[in-house]
């Protein structure tokens, strides 16, 4: 039997109602308690958390309790909302006959930023599944920013990151964050290469067989790094297919070894406290000082 993974915080829940048959459903509870008796009825298990590390604690708890000698049916993850992302959520989990082994299952982050553009949405649709809309998002390790347009979002996010661990621009992110994870196989892909694929929102699915070769030390480092710096549940959002084996892309012309032996052992940074609101301030301000500097020296 397939498992559909509900990560909810205040989401409405009654479309699982509509969830196919085949698919048990299991649901962790970061919000209210949940009182829809119908979604209550429909779920096999309701797990309540703790408000902590957004939906990457939650993925890496359910993987973590995963029986070994189950079937290899697959194991879907989403948030309480998967449908700004994926849209045709619900007859995609009827298409799972035709799904890969890892299967991205969203196609946007968000309609309302245009992103990705309408114009990129439009022609980029060989990822769809018996023309239903999936497109996953290809993405540079250095940067964290997607190929096909600019997302200013991802400006906050490699200069965060950089900053919490003081490195230097051009830095492979992914490569120093599944190191610090303890995951060196993986980090070694990713240092040899200059892009991933993701699927936007976290909303994917894996065969549990590819969800069994995380062994258990490496999940407790990614659930350490899901507690900590708020930044690096975004950098998770874009490594989970890679995490259960699928392929970094565009080979590293001279791929160095530096950064990763320059690690030496688990190095999180504690969650930030400090507002959204102030966190993005103080980053203009750090952005506007940068120009000042190259202007007065240019």
């Amino acid at each position: 039997m397939h498992q559909l993974v509900i990560a909810r915080y205040a989401e409405q829940l009654d479309w699982l109602t509509r969830v196919p048959a085949e698919f048990s459903v299991h649901i962790y509870n970061k919000g209210a308690p949940i009182t829809d008796p119908q979604v209550i009825a429909r779920a096999d298990s309701v797990t309540d958390r703790p408000n902590q590390g957004r939906e990457s604690e939650t993925y890496l708890t359910h993987i973590s309790s995963l029986s070994p000698d189950a079937d290899d049916g697959f194991v879907v993850f989403s948030q309480g909302d998967p449908f700004e992302h994926s849209p045709d959520f619900l007859e995609l989990l009827g298409r799972h006959g035709q799904w890969q082994d890892l299967q991205p299952l969203a196609w946007r982050w968000k309609i309302s930023r245009r992103i990705p553009p309408d114009l990129v949405l439009a022609r980029e649709t060989g990822g769809f599944v018996d023309g239903l809309r999936v497109r996953p998002e290809l993405f540079s390790l250095q940067s964290w920013t997607p190929m096909g347009f600019h997302d200013e979002g991802t400006l906050w996010l490699q200069e965060t990151y950089r900053q919490v661990h003081r490195l230097v621009p051009g830095t492979n992110i992914a490569a120093h964050f599944l190191a610090m994870c303890g995951l060196a196989d993986i980090a070694g892909r990713a240092q040899a290469h200059l892009l991933g694929r993701f699927s936007y929102g976290a909303v994917f699915a894996a065969r549990r067989s590819r969800l069994a070769g995380v062994m258990p030390d490496a999940l407790e480092g990614l659930r350490r790094a899901a507690l900590g710096h708020e930044v690096y549940g975004y950098v998770l959002e874009r490594l989970w297919l890679h995490l259960f084996g699928a392929d970094f892309l565009l080979p590293a012309l001279l791929p160095g070894p530096a950064e990763l032996d320059a690690l030496d052992g688990p190095v999180f940074v504690a969650p930030d406290r400090r507002s959204k609101r102030r966190r993005k301030i103080e980053s203009v301000v750090r952005r506007v000082k940068s120009a000042v500097a190259l202007s007065a020296g240019s």
